[in-house]
């Protein structure tokens, strides 16, 4: 299964609620943003990559915990537990490549909001708060997925959201110190 297929086969249906609930978040957005705007704190590019951050922060939550269904609550603690069945997976006749994908793919997850956040203020940000707007971030969905019930509480997914969120921090801050050279 390429990357193609698994993002179309994991591509959440939002409810009625769920979506009336992003449409008040987004108005919301707008009022405050204005308001900004027209206080000369944020520019026309902060404000679009600001509404870009926010449309792409409530596409996570939306596909990672409110469009699953409620069932057991589950943990799972163990730093990399993830890497270590790919590992000892590899020498058997079924390698775990579908858990290798959903690795890559929670790194995948979390850079373009790495990208937008320096856009949106404006500047670079230093990597190691990055890294733990990243967590932070991560942890979230992790928690809201813990206490609805709606997915498995993964320590690993909060590693590799948090590096996806600092490489694209890493890239956009690269991006801006080649501008300012130029």
């Amino acid at each position: 299964m390429d990357i193609y297929q698994t993002v179309i086969s994991h591509y959440p249906h939002w409810s009625k609620i769920e979506l009336i609930a992003v449409v008040i978040v987004m108005i919301i957005s707008f009022i405050i943003l204005d308001r900004f705007y027209k206080k000369d704190k944020i520019n026309k590019i902060q404000m679009f990559f600001c509404i870009l951050f926010i449309i792409y922060l409530l596409h996570v939550y939306g596909s990672t915990v409110f469009s699953r269904l409620p069932s057991k609550r589950i943990c799972k603690l163990e730093v990399f537990w993830s890497w270590k069945e790919i590992l000892n997976s590899m020498n058997t006749t079924y390698p775990k490549y579908e858990l290798f994908l959903e690795n890559i793919l929670n790194v995948i997850m979390l850079l373009p909001l790495g990208i937008f956040l320096p856009l949106v203020y404006g500047k670079k940000i230093n990597w190691k708060v990055g890294l733990l707007i990243g967590f932070c971030i991560s942890f979230s969905i992790e928690l809201m997925q813990l206490v609805l019930c709606r997915g498995m509480f993964d320590v690993d997914d909060i590693i590799h959201n948090s590096l996806g969120f600092l490489i694209g921090i890493v890239i956009i801050n690269k991006v801006v110190l080649m501008n300012k050279i130029s």
